[in-house]
């Protein structure tokens, strides 16, 4: 029988870390008309992995908690949106190569912070929607490529199904090192309009399987991570996060 480990340290398949809906915990400052804060409570959890030679799996769970802070006139930071996603990740290793499929259900809604303010947007139902993606990605030295593509299951829209996705990213081997992310998707729910996602900072390794992440951070395009479905987006920003290594790490890791 194929060696079965329960509880490892990481996921088989390191989240891009530029991807604004990668469940990582993050808190980010950023500035586009106006400062704003969001705040990002995340578990990527992988449950048991598997090793036959060369080939490992593994099988989880994952979940996400988004919240979206912005000032009124008395500076005080109202919570306006809240966004939850849960769902079940499955990733696979060999060698350079590794892959992620997740089956996870998302759903967004309206903080206090905007009924309280008494302009509620004219589409205030509820938002949600079931999907699933399948991430392929190759270690190229010190760098990472990653394409892959989603499907919306079901929405309450009925909009579009299906995204692809594509980035890469490098950093050096060192516990404390520099990197730099970049993330692009397109979306038939957002007539295909490109979305653009990158960052450049510094890592530090606080044990094995988890780093921490400071980072200058931008994004442009659709906005599509929750209740704001429609918007748009162009911001630069300060972020701070807690990350899986993933396949970053050496085999056996």
């Amino acid at each position: 029988m194929p060696p079965l480990a329960w509880l490892p340290a990481a996921s088989l398949f390191a989240l891009p870390v530029a991807d604004t809906r990668s469940p990582l915990s993050h808190v980010t400052l950023r500035w586009d008309e106006r400062l704003a804060i969001d705040a990002v409570l995340a578990a990527d959890f992988p449950v048991v992995r598997i090793t036959s030679g060369a080939i490992e799996v593994d099988a989880g769970i994952e979940a996400m908690v988004g919240m979206g802070f912005e000032p009124n006139e008395n500076l005080r930071f109202d919570m306006e949106t809240v966004d939850g996603t849960f769902g079940f990740p499955f990733g696979l290793r060999a060698g350079p190569w590794s892959a992620r499929f997740e089956v996870a259900h998302t759903s967004a809604h309206f903080a206090d912070g905007v009924w309280n303010d008494g302009e509620v947007p004219p589409e205030s139902e509820g938002y949600s929607r079931e999907w699933a993606r399948l991430l392929g990605a190759r270690k190229l030295g010190p760098a990472r490529v990653y394409v892959g593509g989603r499907a919306l299951i079901h929405d309450q829209r009925d909009l579009p199904p299906w995204a692809v996705q594509g980035g890469g990213e490098v950093e050096a081997p060192w516990k404390l090192a520099p990197f730099g992310a970049v993330d692009v998707q397109l979306a038939g729910e957002n007539d295909w309009e490109p979305e653009l996602a990158a960052q450049v900072g510094v890592r530090a390794q606080v044990v094995r399987g988890r780093r921490l992440r400071v980072a200058l951070a931008g994004r442009y395009g659709p906005e599509d991570t929750g209740k704001l479905q429609g918007g748009h987006e162009a911001w630069l920003g300060l972020t701070f996060g807690l990350d899986g290594t993933g396949a970053l790490d050496p085999p056996g890791g």
